[in-house]
């Protein structure tokens, strides 16, 4: 199949290119997450064009289907010119960071004397989230059924397959899980040092959603702490005091390699800041190794993509083997960390909502009915991306946000936005730590805080990667790596519950940062 439409890359081409673009991915029922960022980003970088050329050039756009893969072609006219690396104004500059963070990667070269865009298309399959679910269901019907086979036979079963299958995919996560952190945090260094020439507006944008991610995390860790009593591996204030500095001074590797080969998070994280800072610093002398990094992080992030296929595999192996050896207990006592979850959801979404709508003098009556469609949008599908481009729309059009603010900030807040998000790792961890009676002191509780909000920020946009992220905590916190199926587990049905509540919050801390800025309507605001 091949659909073919040309346009004259002036205002109204780039609008009609961009509205064909996102008809023809609904009608090849793309990925609904995508439908709306290719469509941005292509309209972003079709009108680069129109203002690079004096002469706005012709485009023939292309749609090709080809042994069930969709690719999204474009060639223009005009000189030599790739939109994908040249920046020119702020929503140009945040798609530099959007690109690899969304996972979108658009090729651009130069063939037959015109300018090419390739962007591939992936089209919608079942869910992940969906599929896990399954994957959970299956686990404990067989787990349930094992009253029913000989304790030999089950023992077998656990040391000669599915201890074997579980070992080898964390094996393969392993592998790549510390690079990963490594170079995701080199590339948002430098992603953020591309983006300082937005400015004020920018700026202050980026650290608001980084400030609030952490901050909002500190309640939930302090919470944690009193609602799961863990044993303590000290005590004294003298010892309290000690646990910290030990670990703000441990945190300093003392070699480049022996954190990749500990698992020790919190050192990568410092030595890929230190290497980011450091290629920040040199500017234009380090441009091509920058350039490498973000090459390797992509690379990188579709290895865990691909060992992220046998998810569904190690889920059924290691729950299985936790429910024969551990009987089904472990499901009754999976009631506490979720209903702190939803307490804490709605709480923490309760009091933003009340202190939002008193700084922006007007009543919750009036903003909450607005902001419900994308909490439900968001909750059934229990994905922020789905909820996207409606909660654009509701900024716009119910909030009174400024269009050129709301495109800019809404995709960013996505990422680094964390919200609830931060809520899977802390209680997960806080919960496992009991199950396993691991004993904790004042830097361990810290730690938890540290590393959720970081991670909280860190999920890469593949197959896999909040899983991937929990494996960096687990092995961070010094969990067992048995626990992580079960840390699937719960994660799994809290998602729904975080993503819903963080859509409704960043919806509220958007629109503060707008009122902030004099870019908020408080006509459109206020109307029912």
């Amino acid at each position: 199949m091949k659909r073919e439409e040309r346009v004259i890359l002036d205002r109204q081409g780039v609008d009609k290119a961009s509205e064909t673009i996102q008809n023809w991915l609904e009608e090849v029922k793309a990925e609904h997450k995508d439908i709306l960022r290719i469509r941005l980003l292509m309209e972003e970088l079709l009108d680069s064009v129109r203002r690079y050329n004096k002469q706005p050039p012709e485009a023939v756009l292309r749609l090709i289907q080809r042994s069930g893969s969709v690719f999204l072609v474009v060639r223009y006219g005009g000189e030599r010119f790739d939109p994908t690396q040249t920046p020119e104004d702020a929503v140009s500059e945040l798609r530099g960071i959007l690109m690899p963070q969304l996972g979108l990667e658009p090729e651009w070269r130069w063939r037959n004397q015109e300018n090419e865009l390739i962007q591939r298309v992936s089209r919608r399959h079942m869910r992940p989230e969906q599929l896990m679910l399954g994957c959970i269901a299956a686990a404990i019907a067989v787990g349930l059924a094992g009253p029913l086979i000989p304790s030999a036979v089950r023992t077998g079963i656990i040391d000669y397959g599915l201890s074997f299958l579980s070992g080898g995919f964390l094996n393969l996560l392993n592998t790549f899980i510390g690079v990963m952190v490594f170079l995701s945090v080199i590339s948002g260094i430098c992603g953020i040092d591309d983006a300082s020439v937005l400015g004020k507006v920018g700026k202050r944008m980026l650290v608001r959603f980084v400030t609030m991610s952490f901050a909002l995390c500190v309640p939930f860790t302090i919470i944690a702490r009193f609602c799961f009593p863990l044993a303590s591996g000290s005590s004294g204030a003298g010892s309290q005091v000690y646990s910290i500095l030990s670990l703000l001074f441990g945190i300093l590797p003392s070699n480049p390699i022996k954190p990749f080969l500990e698992g020790n998070t919190l050192q990568i994280v410092v030595l890929a800041g230190m290497v980011g800072t450091i290629l920040v610093v040199s500017g234009s002398q380090t441009a091509h190794l920058r350039t490498l990094i973000t090459e390797l992080y992509t690379l990188v992030m579709r290895c865990v993509t691909a060992v992220c296929v046998f998810l569904p595999v190690f889920i059924f192996s290691s729950l299985v083997s936790q429910l024969w050896t551990g009987g089904v207990d472990l499901f009754f006592r999976f009631g506490k960390p979720l209903l702190l979850c939803i307490v804490l959801c709605f709480v923490s979404a309760a009091v933003y909502l009340v202190v939002a709508c008193m700084k922006l003098r007007v009543r919750i009556s009036v903003v909450l009915p607005k902001l419900i469609p994308d909490f439900l949008i968001a909750f059934f599908t229990s994905s922020s991306a789905a909820a996207l481009p409606h909660g654009m729309e509701t900024n716009e059009k119910k909030l009174g946000i400024d269009p050129s603010f709301n495109r800019m900030s809404s995709p960013i807040g996505t990422i680094l936005f964390a919200g609830q998000a931060s809520l899977i790792f802390v209680l997960n961890t806080a919960f496992l730590a009991e199950y396993f009676g691991v004993q904790v002191n004042i830097g361990w509780w810290f730690t938890v805080w540290f590393v959720s909000s970081l991670l909280s920020m860190s999920v890469p946009p593949v197959a896999g990667g909040t899983i991937s992220c929990l494996a960096v905590m687990l092995a961070q916190m010094g969990i067992p790596q048995q626990g992580l199926a079960i840390a699937v587990a719960l994660a799994t049905v809290m998602d729904f519950f975080t993503t819903s509540f963080r859509v409704l919050t960043m919806h509220l801390e958007i629109a503060l940062q707008a009122d902030d800025l004099k870019l908020l309507n408080h006509e459109i605001l206020e109307k029912n």
